[in-house]
């Protein structure tokens, strides 16, 4: 039953997203990595699963719209690696580094980068432990409070990087409290997916002078 109804959910998401067939086929052995790993690295809740598509991948193309074609992007907190799997997939000439601190974690996402043959490395360490490297784009999806992930992501949005981030319902009251320790200039993007939830990109940052 499962099995059909992610094929559905497939379906679906191919009716609304516009990728083409080589980012298809990449995407297609991310998701089979994901669903080899998922179980015994708790990387999807099992009723998330059914919706994979519609729900992750769906979701988490919606920054491509947003990103260069050979973009340096960094992921903030990768997980399962939405949206840093995505954004390799759907921007091959792009490299994208993901941050993530679990090693189980790093370990699915360094197989799945093999297994689609993308071009983007992983970091396993925390986030706040990393050095500063050069990217264009600084991204995360689910990974921390607005005011916080600003925290995390500041080395590279104060170095001129943009900023795209999923934020869910409560985004207004996250910006207010973020806004009372950065300023920066910033569009509220509507996601395309439905529901309140938004792209959030970030430009012009820097620390509210005391």
């Amino acid at each position: 039953m499962t099995g059909m109804t992610m094929k559905s959910d497939r379906e679906d998401f191919l009716k609304s997203a516009d990728v083409s067939r080589e980012t298809l086929a990449k995407l297609d052995l991310v998701i089979e990595a994901l669903d080899e790993w998922r179980v015994r690295t708790n990387l999807i809740g099992r009723n998330e699963w059914p919706a994979i598509w519609t729900r992750h991948v769906w979701d988490s193309l919606q920054i491509c719209d947003r990103v260069n074609d050979a973009a340096r992007v960094v992921d903030l907190g990768s997980g399962a690696g939405f949206p840093g799997l995505t954004t390799a997939c759907a921007k091959p000439n792009a490299h994208v580094t993901m941050i993530e601190s679990v090693g189980k974690k790093c370990a699915f996402l360094r197989h799945a980068i093999e297994a689609a043959g993308l071009s983007a490395t992983v970091i396993q360490d925390r986030v706040e432990s990393v050095e500063m490297f050069p990217v264009d784009i600084v991204t995360a999806r689910a990974f921390a409070p607005l005011p916080k992930l600003l925290e995390y992501a500041s080395p590279w949005l104060e170095s001129g990087a943009r900023g795209i981030f999923h934020k869910g319902q409560n985004w207004h009251e996250e910006l207010t409290k973020a806004q009372q320790v950065w300023n920066f200039a910033y569009e509220a993007i509507p996601s395309r997916v439905g529901g309140s939830g938004i792209l959030l990109e970030v430009t012009e940052f820097k620390r509210v002078s005391k």
